[in-house]
């Protein structure tokens, strides 16, 4: 058995495909992995279970795979990403009938849904040591004070999350908040390489203990 090998899951929406990058290029994954392996001197292998257009619902589905199962088991290192959708949705729906109660009701769903993921997570993984690793949101509608305000209301509650043990949520709202051009890409929702180096960056702040 190699003792210097850690197991890296990523699972989520299109933050952990990657898109907004050129194809092959690192997203925040990869990044992640690299620094995670600089800052730990060990190997690490990745796995993605990801889709764009993810809900919390969808990731939530995704723990239901054996393939996914078995690699929450067996990793040393998880990273989420989810929420996102749940809340484009909920702001699709409010522009067309203006009704604030499709974002709360998104956001308290969204909130439900991701403490049954990590509650699958605890429950599948083997790992004597693993961690867990969160993301609030960032906000790439700046300019939309109702978008602003749902996106400080969801991160205000997934920082509920790192009270749970070994959990952390990294504030990638913070990162993102006034440096929206230079970190997001043409298309201005998804971040751009720079933007997903400093997602990774934030990550690899929060530490890894206990590995």
């Amino acid at each position: 058995m190699d003792f210097n090998h850690l197991r890296y899951l990523a699972i989520g929406d299109s933050l952990t495909v990657g898109i907004g990058v050129p194809f092959l290029d690192p997203g925040y994954v990869e990044y992640y992995r690299y620094l995670s392996q600089q800052s730990l001197t060990k190997r690490i292998s990745y796995q993605k279970h990801a889709r764009s257009g993810a809900t919390t619902e969808d990731v939530l589905a995704m723990l239901n795979a054996p393939i996914v199962r078995e690699a929450v088991k067996c990793a040393n290192i998880i990273t989420l990403t989810a929420g996102g959708n749940d809340l484009i949705n909920a702001g699709k729906e409010f522009l067309i009938n203006k009704n604030e109660e499709n974002i709360s009701h998104a956001i308290k769903q969204s909130g439900k849904n991701i403490s049954k993921i990590l509650e699958k997570i605890h429950h599948l993984n083997q790992q004597e040591k693993y961690i867990l690793r969160l993301q609030n949101l960032y906000n790439p509608f700046s300019d939309i004070p109702i978008a602003d305000e749902g996106i400080r209301a969801f991160n205000s509650l997934i920082n509920r999350f790192s009270r749970e043990l070994n959990v952390k949520v990294a504030d990638i709202y913070n990162v993102f908040k006034g440096n929206e051009k230079a970190l997001l890409s043409s298309g201005g929702i998804h971040p751009n390489s720079r933007g997903y180096y400093q997602m990774a960056l934030a990550l690899s702040k929060l530490g890894y203990s206990p590995l």
